[in-house]
């Protein structure tokens, strides 16, 4: 990947499955995609004072009395002039019909389906003023051009900040990325909790804050011989290397 941060994201899916409707039992409906709120895209968008979030518009909001009940209204995201009702939790998947009509189960968790003739971002800004909207990144599927760039979108970090490893890892972008929001960044890590049990958490360089989750097989990213299974990273000092 051309751009080092993208290149980290490529590695990763996205997330989000999320209930708008308050059906007095306080959680979502057994077949997500028959909830109440509205689907969205980049060519469909939501009524007025509501906000296209991970293909589920999103309702405004001053507190979480404005919310369903399995929502928080996060005043804390940055990512927006106005405050947004998020989903308390942020739910797994294992296939796609547990995701809602519009989005894919990925790497455990789910995300709006890209667009058949995605519109056109900038994969390569380093202040990821990119041509997406704040709570989605232009990424390159790849580097030889066969694919389009599009804006793959992410779900809402849990009330607490926390997301679920999936099967790649995941941690809350809390101000890490310039000009984007509160969201899940899958595959991303500060330590080894954010990433699935034996996983290890690889920083791109000597005091690096985020780095990425690794399983340390061979030919994965490593700094260290620990976070190879066969006990053997191939690095030279500060950098990243290669599990052999």
């Amino acid at each position: 990947m051309k751009h080092f941060v993208m290149g980290l994201f490529l590695a990763m899916a996205v997330v989000g499955c999320g209930s708008t409707k308050d059906d007095d039992g306080g959680g979502p409906d057994e077949n997500p995609s028959e909830q109440s709120g509205a689907l969205c895209s980049a060519s469909k968008a939501c009524p007025s004072g509501q906000f296209c979030f991970n293909g589920l518009c999103a309702l405004g909001c001053q507190s979480n009395a404005n919310c369903a009940a399995d929502q928080y209204c996060d005043a804390e995201d940055t990512g927006t002039l106005a405050s947004y009702c998020k989903s308390k939790n942020v739910p797994t998947c294992t296939s796609n019909s547990q995701c809602l009509s519009n989005q894919v189960c990925i790497e455990g968790l789910c995300s709006l389906a890209p667009p058949a003739n995605p519109p056109s971002c900038n994969p390569e800004t380093s202040d990821f003023k990119d041509g997406c909207d704040n709570y989605s990144v232009c990424l390159d599927p790849d580097d030889d051009g066969s694919r389009q760039p599009y804006c793959a979108s992410f779900a809402p970090c849990a009330e607490d900040g926390a997301c679920p490893t999936g099967l790649g890892g995941a941690v809350c972008n809390d101000g890490y990325l310039a000009n984007k929001g509160r969201f899940c960044m899958q595959g991303i890590c500060r330590d080894n909790s954010n990433c699935p049990s034996s996983w290890s958490c690889v920083k791109p360089f000597t005091g690096a804050v985020l780095g990425f989750c690794s399983p340390g097989a061979f030919g994965f990213p490593c700094s260290e011989n620990a976070h190879c299974k066969s006990g053997q990273c191939f690095s030279a000092p500060g950098v990243l290397g290669t599990c052999m």
